[in-house]
C-alpha cells in the first residue's frame, strides 16, 4: 500500500486554542517588558538623580549620554521588545498547529468511524505532537477491524444453516455491511 504524504498549511485549525495559547505567550512577553523596561528607567531615573546631587548634569558629555540612553530606550528597547512579542505570538501559533493539527486529524477520524467507515488508519505528520495517540487509534482500528472478521466469519459459517429465505437475505445483507466497514479503499 503506498503512503500518502500529507502537507497543510492551514495553521489556524483550532483558532480559539490557538490563539488563546499565542495570545499568553505574547501577555508573558510584554510582562517582561513593562518589568524590564521599568527596571531600565528606574536605573535611569536614578542615575541621573545622582548626577544632578553631584552637580554634573549639566555637563554636555553627561547630556549626551542622558539622551543616548532616552534614545535607547525609547527607541531600540520597545523595537527589540516588540519583535519578541510578534515573535513569541508565532511561536505559539506554531506550536500550537502541531498540537491542533493532529486534534483535527482525530475528530474527523472519530466521525469516519460514526458513519461506519473504518477502513484508513490515523496518519500524522512527522514533527506532530501526539504520535502516541495516533499509534493507540490505529491499534484500537485494527482491533476493531480484526474483531469485525472474526464476526463476519462465524455469520458466514452460519449461513448454510439458514433456511428461511428472509433470514438468509437479511443476514446477507448483515455480512456485506459489516464487510464495507472494514474494506480497504
Amino acid at each position: 500500500m503506498q503512503k500518502k504524504f500529507i502537507f497543510r498549511t492551514q495553521y489556524l485549525i483550532h483558532k480559539d486554542f490557538q490563539l488563546r495559547y499565542a495570545f499568553l505567550l505574547a501577555s508573558s512577553a510584554i510582562l517582561v517588558a513593562l518589568i524590564i523596561g521599568g527596571i531600565f528607567l528606574y536605573s535611569l531615573k536614578e542615575s541621573y538623580d545622582v548626577l544632578i546631587q553631584a552637580g554634573m548634569a549639566s555637563h554636555p558629555k553627561v547630556q549626551a549620554l542622558i539622551h543616548y540612553w532616552k534614545n535607547f530606550l525609547s527607541y531600540t528597547l520597545v523595537m527589540i521588545l516588540g519583535m519578541l512579542i510578534l515573535f513569541l505570538t508565532l511561536l505559539g501559533i506554531i506550536i500550537t498547529h502541531k498540537m491542533a493539527g493532529p486534534i483535527f486529524v482525530l475528530k474527523r477520524k472519530l466521525q469516519e468511524i460514526q458513519k461506519g467507515k473504518w477502513q484508513t488508519p490515523m496518519h500524522l505528520r512527522k514533527g506532530d505532537e501526539f504520535q502516541e495517540m495516533k499509534d493507540e487509534f490505529n491499534q484500537t482500528l485494527l482491533y476493531l477491524q480484526n474483531e469485525t472478521k472474526k464476526e463476519i466469519k462465524t455469520l458466514s459459517d452460519i449461513l448454510p444453516w439458514v433456511t428461511n429465505g428472509e433470514a438468509l437475505s437479511k443476514l446477507h445483507a448483515f455480512i456485506d455491511e459489516k464487510e464495507k466497514k472494514i474494506m480497504i479503499v
